[in-house]
């Protein structure tokens, strides 16, 4: 701000004022200033403010509390405003804490509102031409509320035609404008203590809050705590948006016609060209909050954005020590060092003895500290720079604070070798940011602030080459803050917390914190490119009650201490239960180096020298490497890839072999047609080889699953012939049935449950000869069937064209025969360890055959006991196949023979010459012969199924007439690689 000389004129205001009240009640258009012209004489600058009375410009927009006293009253509602308000007189009521409120209602302001005297031209400032005390007391606070309006600070500068004689008496008239009025300040600029409430979707181009010439004599000499005085600013923007202002005017240039807007945020800063330094641009300022160093007050400043609010620009805030003039002296004269006397960087001497003894200031520390408390709330968001200057002392310059440090500093505090010897400082001033429930900050330029937390599923992205420096960072409930596109973040402390994350999205975004802590599921990830060790920097990782450090594919170097203080316990009441997790894909490994401050000095409590002097290299820090309980989690999956691409893969190495850190599997990761875990050998952690996944275990159970299809028909065909030799004389027919079956395979490898459901059709014919009688028959078989096991699921379909025939000699031998071809189609999908969706789909031929030959004992004229033998087999000729998680499957030749010796039994009831009803019982032994490997992925795995069974199972036939019967039976098979829990068979025949 300038300083002007104050040039005091009584202006012709009486008319104005009265015209201007009187159409503000019936909310019209006003121009704060206009120009007084004589019609035969010229304006001249030099004699613009009024001295002739003839040609001036006039202002008229100070707002008053008492309208008697003139100009505008205190509420605008559906107004506009040409020019700039000003309540540099409102407070002429001389008393503290009366109602020093301006309202802005569904208005314009087309230009600004100043709490400063308004001035323009070689230093002329208008008057009420009063000289009113102007002061406001301490206590007195302005209150601007702004609803549905507009106040765009687009005033730059007032035109106006001077119409004149010439000197040969013709008139003639030129086109003037003012100096600009832009340098006044944003669109809300005031010296006051403000309380600022910004509503209803209102927009606003720019704050700007000063300490200006508030006075009260009672604070200005007292040195006790009792009389200390904050200068208090509110803000509050609710469904709103504040957004850069300017202080420079814009109109001079432009690009196709279309000059800038104060409101237009450039986000760029300026570069000087004779220091070749950047710096900030002021006309990018949206919030401005500067302490005047003079005073004697801290400034105390808490804004507030919610509702979906918006802040476009750059947040200014300036900060000094208050009244920090010269040291060692006694400013007031009163004798004693105290407030009054300013606080002193470098200390007061109050005894005269050389040697400082007093900060000076106001007896508590906070009353010398001013503070700018930022909040984003409820989905609001902010875009721009946070811009912070501030003096700060060392501890080596701190004599009698009360609470001693306050903040931290980046650059770091010196010993008297000049060598680091901490962090901790005393600063002027504090700026906190906080981002709750939804809110979002995209950073600009270079930020700097004390205190960043990010709370409630809000969000931080620095990208676009954008810094930002925090002395901590906090993450909490679900916020993220994204690095990218050379973003940079360095803080002494991060903390990533309850399910939080950090994400560097990409090899060009870097930070570093001295420690970063991330727990409750916190993640702290270094994105998914080809990572060198310099894509952060720590000095200590800590992670706890599982947090995550996430290397995704990189081949990470972690020169950094790997601390938690948790064991390998598995008894979580254990106060010392929990883990920290290490999360990275297959193709990811992490080396971790310690930070190479291990001391190794005499256990001492000097924390500030260690044995080779070095002030971090302290007696507490005990760890070579890595210490503590975590898991280990491998994100990623894929159907490609061998058992050689991964079996034994290191993943971790911990450069210390005498390190007791212990880590464990978090998950089974899907890798090629396996799992694999984390496990710990020593010092380095590999993955280990588990069961098949479960997309394989379907691949490589389906021809075991079409061989149970196919079991099912030799078993309904079967049923067919053995029926035909018992009960009422079959002479063939036409048949149908259902056939259906459980089965649960295990060989170790593979592992499946099948429902299967079917029906066979068939014909055949009673054929007498070569001393036998025989049936001879054809059938087809159609089935459905379901194969699972945990997310895999194969939907198969099947078709079969059997022949058939079964010759009875007169000795009661029998021998049955049958050839088939079947066609099998599987549907495969299943979910992947990380929950991508498998498919997909192979076809095989089949020729099969079945034999068996037996022996029908009869017993009495109704009793029978059948023993028998039989074999069958079943050839599959499969096709290559691909899943969609590029899991290849080579086409399999599988072979399935069966064995079977066993006795059938059974009893036919003759009710009539054209009834019967025949049960029966069947007992068998089955051996399951399928020595089979498929390839996948190139490697040989083993899918046949094989073994020992028992087979026990119950019938009937019932033939309602000659022609027409009816049978049913159910079997179990169990004790090989594949038990049938249940199997049934209900048909029908017609006989000719």
């Amino acid at each position: 701000m300038h300083s002007w000389k104050k040039k005091l004129v009584v202006s012709q205001l009486a008319l104005a004022c009265t015209l201007a009240i009187t159409s503000q009640a019936n909310a019209t258009t006003y121009n704060t200033f206009g120009y007084h012209d004589d019609a035969d004489t010229a304006f001249s600058w030099s004699d613009w403010e009024n001295a002739d009375n003839l040609n001036y410009i006039t202002y008229n927009g100070y707002i008053y509390n008492n309208t008697t006293d003139g100009a505008y009253d205190q509420t605008f509602n559906g107004d506009v405003v040409n020019g700039v308000i000003s309540t540099y007189y409102l407070n002429n009521d001389y008393a503290d804490n009366t109602a020093n409120t301006l309202n802005i209602y569904n208005s314009t302001i087309h230009g600004m509102i100043t709490s400063k005297q308004v001035y323009d031209h070689d230093n002329y400032g208008w008057t009420n031409g009063t000289n009113v005390d102007y002061r406001w007391n301490d206590g007195d606070t302005f209150n601007l509320n702004i609803a549905d309006s507009t106040i765009d600070d687009d005033y730059e500068y007032f035109y106006f035609t001077d119409s004149y004689l010439d000197a040969d008496g013709k008139r003639t008239s030129e086109d003037m404008r003012t100096a600009d009025y832009a340098y006044l300040g944003t669109a809300v600029t005031l010296d006051v203590e403000s309380n600022i409430n910004i509503t209803d979707n209102s927009r606003v181009a720019g704050i700007t809050l000063s300490q200006g010439n508030t006075y009260n004599g009672d604070y200005a000499t007292g040195g006790d705590s009792a009389y200390a005085h904050t200068w208090d600013n509110t803000i509050t923007v609710d469904n709103s948006t504040v957004t850069s202002g300017a202080f420079t005017p814009l109109e001079g240039s432009g690009w196709y016609g279309n000059s800038e807007e104060p409101s237009d945020y450039s986000g760029k800063a300026v570069y000087a060209a004779t220091t070749g330094t950047w710096y900030h641009n002021p006309n990018d300022t949206a919030l401005s909050f500067s302490d005047d160093p003079d005073s004697y007050y801290s400034m105390k400043n808490n804004v507030t954005f919610t509702n979906g609010s918006t802040l476009m620009g750059d947040v200014v805030f300036t900060s000094n020590f208050n009244n920090a003039g010269d040291a060692n002296a006694d400013s007031n004269g009163d004798g004693v060092i105290s407030a009054s006397d300013g606080f002193s960087k470098i200390g007061y001497d109050t005894n005269n003895d050389g040697v400082e003894d007093t900060n000076g200031g106001w007896s508590h520390d906070n009353d010398n500290v001013d503070e700018l408390n930022l909040k984003l709330d409820n989905g609001s968001k902010w875009v721009g720079d946070a811009y912070f200057t501030y003096d700060h002392i060392a501890p080596a310059d701190m004599y009698d604070l009360e609470d001693g440090t306050n903040s931290l500093e980046p650059n770091s505090t010196l010993d008297k070798w000049g060598n680091v010897a901490d962090d901790k400082t005393f600063q002027s001033g504090i700026f906190t940011v906080a981002l709750d429930n939804g809110s979002e900050w995209d950073t600009v330029n270079a930020s700097n602030v004390d205190t960043l937390t990010v709370n409630n599923g809000s969000q931080v992205n620095v990208a676009d080459s954008s810094s930002l420096v925090a002395d901590t960072i906090t993450l909490t409930n679900g916020s993220t803050m994204n690095l990218s596109s050379y973003g940079e973040v360095d803080t002494d402390h991060l903390t990533v917390d309850s399910y939080s994350k950090v994400d560097l999205t990409n090899e060009t975004a870097y930070l570093y914190a001295n420690t970063i802590t991330v727990s409750n599921g916190g993640e702290f990830s270094i994105g998914a490119g080809e990572f060198d060790a310099d894509s952060f920097g720590t000095d200590t990782l800590e992670l706890t009650n599982a947090g995550v450090f996430n290397i995704n594919n990189s081949d990470y170097v972690l020169n950094a201490d790997l601390v938690n203080g948790h064991t390998n316990t598995a008894d979580t009441s254990n106060a010392t239960y929990g883990y920290g997790v290490i999360a990275m894909t297959s193709d990811g490994h992490l080396t971790v180096n310690g930070n190479g401050d291990y001391y190794n000095g005499d256990n001492t409590a000097d924390t500030t020298y260690s044995a080779n002097g070095e002030a971090d290299n302290s007696y507490t820090d005990n760890v070579v490497a890595a210490t503590g309980n975590y898991k280990v989690r491998i994100d990623n999956a894929t159907g490609a890839g061998s058992v050689a691409d991964y079996k034994g893969n290191e993943l971790i190495r911990v450069n210390d072999v005498n390190t007791d850190a212990t880590f464990s599997a978090a998950n089974k990761a899907d890798l090629g047609a396996y799992t694999y875990q984390a496990k710990q050998e020593g010092n380095t952690v590999v993955l280990e080889q588990m069961e098949l996944t479960d997309y394989a275990n379907m691949a490589l159970s389906i021809p075991s699953a079409n061989t149970n299809i196919w079991n099912l028909e030799q078993d309904t065909v079967g049923t067919r012939l053995t029926n035909a030799r018992h009960g009422l004389a079959d002479n063939g027919g036409a048949w149908v049935s259902y056939f259906g079956g459980n089965f649960n395979g295990d060989n170790g490898t593979i592992n499946y449950d099948q429902d299967v459901n079917g029906i066979m059709v068939g014909v055949d014919t009673k054929v007498d000869g070569n001393n036998a009688k025989w049936i001879v028959g054809a059938a087809a078989g159609f089935a459905k069937g379901d194969l699972s096991d945990r997310t895999g699921q194969v939907d198969q379909d099947s078709q079969s064209a059997y022949i058939y025939s079964s010759a009875r000699f007169a000795n009661n031998i029998f021998v049955d025969g049958n050839l088939s071809y079947s066609h099998f189609n599987n549907d495969l999908s299943a979910n992947m360890s990380d929950g991508t969706y498998v498919d997909g789909n192979t076809s095989s031929e089949a020729w099969g055959f079945g034999l068996k030959l037996g022996y029908d004992l009869k017993l009495g004229d109704a009793g029978y006991v059948t023993p028998y033998g039989s074999v069958s087999g079943l050839f599959q000729s499969g096709d290559d196949y691909q899943l969609s998680n590029d899991m290849k499957v080579d086409g399999q030749s599988y072979d399935s023979m069966r064995y079977e010796i066993g006795v059938d039994a059974g009893y036919t009831f003759t009710y009539s010459e054209d009834q019967a009803l025949t049960p029966y019982f069947k007992l068998a032994y089955v051996y399951d012969d399928s020595n089979n490997d498929a390839d996948v992925n190139g490697d040989s795995i083993d899918n046949g199924v094989e073994g020992s069974a028992v087979r026990v199972g119950l019938g009937t036939q019932f033939s309602f007439t000659k022609n027409f019967s009816a049978y049913t039976d159910a079997n179990y098979l169990g004790g090989g690689d594949v038990d049938q829990d249940w199997s049934a068979n209900v048909g029908v025949k017609y006989t000719w």
